[in-house]
């Protein structure tokens, strides 16, 4: 299934987020480990540092978006980052007014920066302009209608653009927040558990990163594909991933998907080791 892997270099760097540059060939990855945020190209073997591992004060690095010529960054001390992209200059630093906090995934819809919280059920919001990014504002709290809904992951907007879809990893569940309303309701799943980690649309299909817990206490990664109608999302397609790739995210460009390998299955096992790869398959579906 995989038709060609890019090279992050690094001993230890478990990439985690991963974003499409507006150019339509370029893309962003993430380190986990210590921040530092790499830059690729399609076609092209090698990445190259962009941000350096700590770059003001960013210790690690989760999941990313583009808006406005910015580069948004997450993070898990509760701080979103933005960069310029023409210069790689910081703009802004936006830490969310509550502790603690955990600062995942992130996606850029209608003027706005919305982004997950995977210690709190909360949904975050950042208004962004050319000018920069607002001051963070909680969008929604789940915790009146799941007090044990604590891992928010990947989000994404509608293709109608009128709600969010947001995966709770720990739970096997997709929500959606409305925009207009701020209702959040489940998603009917058909009866599927999706541990959703990182997702992305490819046209009208959902690709999700997740994975499965086993009997014997194993897990299982997948990529998971979803057609989603309304309030309900249909299981369409799924393929299982390696451990020792593990991947936490992807990203739709130029026709391909990009999934960032993480390596978080293979640590477990304590057999992670560089390289630390990319890999770029052709759409499933």
């Amino acid at each position: 299934m995989m038709d060609m892997r890019y090279l992050v270099p690094g001993d230890a760097v478990f990439p985690e987020g991963i974003t499409e540059d507006p150019d339509g060939r370029g893309f962003y990855v993430s380190s986990s480990a210590d921040g530092t945020v790499y830059r690729g190209e399609l076609g092209v073997p090698d990445l190259k540092v962009w941000q350096a591992a700590g770059s003001d004060g960013r210790e690690r690095a989760l999941g990313m978006a583009v808006a406005e010529g910015l580069l948004l960054v997450c993070t898990p001390g509760g701080v979103l980052y933005a960069y310029d992209l023409a210069t790689g200059g910081l703009v802004a630093k936006r830490a969310v007014p509550s502790s603690p906090t955990l600062l995942n995934d992130v996606c850029v819809h209608d003027g706005h920066a919305w982004v997950t919280d995977s210690l709190r059920p909360v949904v975050w919001r950042f208004a962004v302009s050319s000018g920069g990014v607002g001051e963070a504002e909680e969008f929604v709290d789940l915790t009146p209608q799941d007090p044990g809904n604590a891992y928010l992951n990947g989000i994404v907007p509608t293709l109608d653009g009128r709600a969010l879809l947001v995966a709770a990893q720990g739970t096997g569940e997709l929500w959606r927040f409305d925009l207009e309303s701020r209702a959040a309701s489940r998603m009917d799943l058909g009866g599927a558990v999706v541990n959703g980690d990182g997702m992305v649309w490819a046209g009208d299909v959902l690709y999700v990163c997740d994975n499965t817990d086993e009997a014997d206490g194993s897990v299982r990664y997948w990529l998971t594909a979803l057609r989603v109608v309304g309030d309900r999302a249909s299981l369409a397609g799924r393929w299982e991933q390696s451990v020792d790739d593990t991947p936490t995210t992807a990203a739709y460009l130029g026709g391909r998907l990009l999934l960032v390998h993480s390596q978080f299955g293979a640590r477990r096992l304590g057999r992670a080791a560089a390289p630390f790869t990319v890999g770029e398959i052709e759409v499933p579906l």
